[in-house]
């Protein structure tokens, strides 16, 4: 049974009619289109959705950016014009996490008076779990089959912790690897894990599986955790770009797994300070032009801070152009193999790294290389190839008072001396390792 409750009423809402036959007379007309020059909307439009899977402690900094957001350059009403769609799923009250909230689906619009409108579009039912491939699949889908576009974008917000799979981060001596292939289970990982909060200094500023739900429950509190394998089977359509406004997604495992799912990913190699993007002008790269910018937003979030100071002169991103990535793939292949035991003996401590305290997972990947002594020739390669798929980079000289960066690719990669058994056994059945073999 379906998890979506259509909302019973539409507070702002134009009677239903085709999308389709929808046209916007302002646009020159394109060839091929209909006499009188419109232009139907679907090979016009952008769409933009900001997926705030915000269920869990970082609520309250999810609720600031969507009125953040909601405050700045917003688009019409206008059909054919390119519309803002925002996801949330907040608790109740605060941070109240023992009643089921239901989330909701909105668009956001501006009036010519300057209003601003919030039209409910759908109501899930209490208990729908944003941090689940189904859910994000039902929301996308909706989507794709409301709103036709010319291209479509997704900003995902929440807590993050790159390809690991889900409840690793936080208890990663509890997890134990279940071969979904061999169990009948679909590839897609969803997974309801028991919550181990990670242990932070209270001192620091906060920071934002992929996604997660807290449930309070009787005995330990639990929550529901996506993994990069199901979040890439929920995505239905092609997008422009995928923008993680979220700890630790800068992976080429990422970057590689979602390559046939959008043209260009935003996201950060490190933690991300909890207030995350600058959503003041988000709409402004993203939906005011005639096309998305979105590495507009990657440099305001960069420009942000790199204006700070202390621990808050924090922040490390790149955009990617997934198109590009294969060469990388290829060149990679090869040097894993040529340079395995040296890769296998590799010391961590002299090796850029992308985390505090022991959450070792996180590493530079070309500081990788570089570290296993790779030859001048077989760098150039590498160099040429990050060239090639990193279209932009930026990153702060020191990251929370814990540790310099001094090599940036751009990406970060697992390194397998510094993993484990069970992880091994998970990373294998990533894309990227399929295809490069870093992991036999």
């Amino acid at each position: 049974m379906s998890a979506v409750l259509l909302a019973l009423a539409f507070t702002a809402c134009e009677p239903d009619f085709d999308f389709n036959t929808e046209f916007d007379h302002g646009r020159m007309p394109e060839a091929g289109t209909p006499a009188g020059g419109r232009v139907p909307s679907e090979n016009t439009r952008s769409v933009l959705l900001l997926y705030s899977a915000g269920y869990n402690d970082l609520s309250r900094f999810l609720s600031e950016d969507i009125a953040e957001l909601k405050a700045n350059w917003l688009p019409g009403k206008h059909r054919s014009e390119n519309v803002l769609l925002i996801y949330s799923h907040l608790p109740a009250m605060g941070n109240d996490f023992s009643t089921p909230n239901p989330p909701v689906l909105t668009r956001v619009w501006k009036k010519e008076d300057g209003g601003v409108v919030t039209d409910t579009l759908v109501v899930y039912a209490p208990d729908a779990r944003s941090a689940t491939s189904s859910q994000l699949n039902e929301v996308l889908s909706y989507v794709k089959e409301t709103f036709p576009a010319k291209s479509y974008g997704m900003i995902f917000s929440s807590h993050a912790t790159g390809y690991l799979p889900a409840g690793y981060y936080s208890n990663p001596k509890g997890y134990v690897f279940q071969d979904r292939k061999v169990m009948g289970m679909h590839s897609a990982g969803d997974r309801f894990v028991e919550y181990v909060a990670p242990v932070y200094d209270p001192e620091l500023p906060a920071v934002k599986s992929i996604g997660q739900d807290r449930v309070m429950m009787e005995g330990p509190t639990r929550s529901y955790e996506m993994e990069l394998n199901g979040f890439a089977d929920a995505i239905p359509m092609y997008m422009e770009y995928i923008l993680f406004d979220a700890c630790l997604m800068g992976g080429v495992e990422v970057a590689y797994g979602l390559k046939d799912k959008c043209r260009y990913l935003g996201f950060s190699q490190a933690e991300v300070l909890a207030e995350g993007f600058d959503y003041s002008r988000v709409t402004t790269h993203l939906l005011a032009g005639e096309s998305p910018d979105p590495q507009g937003v990657c440099e305001d979030y960069f420009n942000q801070y790199i204006i700070q100071s202390g621990v808050y002169q924090s922040a490390t991103i790149s955009m990617i152009d997934c198109s590009r990535m294969d060469r990388l793939a290829d060149v990679c292949g090869i040097l894993f193999e040529k340079y395995r035991d040296a890769i296998a003996s590799v010391s961590p401590g002299r090796v850029q790294r992308f985390f505090r305290g022991d959450y070792h997972w996180f590493y530079d990947l070309k500081d990788i290389l570089i570290e296993a002594g790779v030859s001048d020739e077989d760098m150039a390669s590498v160099d040429e190839a990050l060239d090639e798929c990193v279209v932009y980079k930026g990153y702060t000289p020191r990251f929370m008072n814990v540790f310099d960066i001094e090599v940036f690719s751009g990406f970060s990669m697992y390194l397998p001396c510094n993993g484990g058994e069970e992880l091994d056994k998970y990373y294998k059945t990533l894309q990227w390792n399929i295809d490069t073999g870093l992991v036999i």
